[in-house]
């Protein structure tokens, strides 16, 4: 009975160490699989540093739903708004580095909300890496409805013979729309009163109610009152399918006129390689889908996919011009 018993344990030992085997042969595979670059193995979150139902959200969230199929995991949007961007692109900053949160940057958020901030947590040319870049939309620069002028040489004619008297208005400092104001300022050689609106609505308000000669914002704000006609869009940054005939900076001899608002999705330059590699080539795949880029236009971004490399190089060409106009325009937010 002794013998029969240990028998018995031996055999339930055995058994036990088959089983153990067993699973070792049937999840090994896949922790090797992840430990060699099995990324993504969770859900992917991207942080969009302004509220929802804006421009930059709709866009990020149309971009999101091809990217949950390219990697095969739920894509979750989270929106942090605050300081032009800033709140959201510091809350990215202090995420883990692990490829599996990005952050959808722009101009405003990671360049000039960062030069303006007393003590920004983060470079981003040196603690960000993109992952693509993804469209942009151009800026616009329009006319009151019963202004003494309709076109931009009508505008630059009449402030050149009245220094000064041109009341004009951007929402947000620091933003593209403000950028491009100061731009036009320097470029046209001319003067204009600049009223800061705490928002793109008070704005619009405002130049509707006659208390604004002009103003800049972005071209997707500013179309439903052209077509209206309570204003009138006399340039772009860049020339618009949806808007033809009105001329970008570079054709009317303002080529520094040029700062559309633009979107890339970044990571921190601190993920691992593996991660990094299928981010790119998710994100690349994804922007060749033809429904991704008429999706896009209904929310006003022109799909124009440009890799990491040349992410880089606008990042290092803007740094320098934000920095200067802002310099020179002595522009401080609270």
């Amino acid at each position: 009975m002794r013998i029969l018993r240990h028998t018995f344990g031996f055999k339930q030992a055995l058994g036990s160490v088959v089983c153990v085997i067993g699973l070792i042969l049937i999840i090994g595979p896949s922790l090797l699989h992840a430990q060699q670059g099995g990324f993504p193995a969770k859900p992917v979150q991207i942080i969009v540093p302004y509220g929802p139902g804006g421009t930059y959200d709709v866009a990020t969230r149309i971009f999101g739903e091809v990217l949950s199929k390219e990697l095969n995991v739920p894509v979750v949007i989270d929106n942090k708004a605050g300081g032009g961007g800033l709140v959201g692109a510091t809350a990215f900053f202090n995420t883990n580095p692990d490829g599996y949160t990005l952050l959808a940057g722009g101009g405003a958020s990671l360049i000039s909300a960062v030069q303006l901030s007393n003590s920004p947590a983060f470079d981003p040319r040196k603690d960000f890496i993109s992952v693509g870049y993804i469209g942009d939309t151009p800026v616009a620069m329009s006319v009151a409805k019963n202004a003494p002028f309709k076109t931009l040489e009508e505008f630059l004619k009449y402030a050149s013979g009245n220094p000064g008297k041109l009341r004009g208005g951007v929402a947000n400092l620091g933003t593209e729309p403000h950028i491009m104001f100061e731009l036009i300022l320097r470029e046209g050689k001319i003067q204009s009163k600049m009223i800061p609106y705490p928002a793109t609505g008070n704005l619009v308000t405002a130049i509707m109610g006659g208390h604004l000669d002009w103003m800049t914002l972005s071209a997707t704000a500013t179309m439903p009152y052209h077509k209206s006609g309570d204003v009138k869009i006399v340039l772009l940054t860049r020339r618009s399918a949806e808007l033809p005939g009105i001329p970008s900076g570079a054709d009317v001899g303002m080529p520094s006129v040029s700062v559309n608002n633009w979107m890339a999705f970044f990571v921190h330059s601190k993920t691992p390689k593996p991660a990094y590699d299928r981010l790119v080539a998710a994100i690349a795949a994804a922007a060749k889908e033809p429904e991704v880029a008429k999706k896009m236009v209904g929310a006003g971004f022109t799909l124009d996919y440009k890799s990491p490399t040349d992410v880089s190089k606008l990042m290092n060409e803007q740094w320098g011009m934000y920095a200067r106009v802002i310099k020179e325009a002595n522009i401080k937010t609270n």
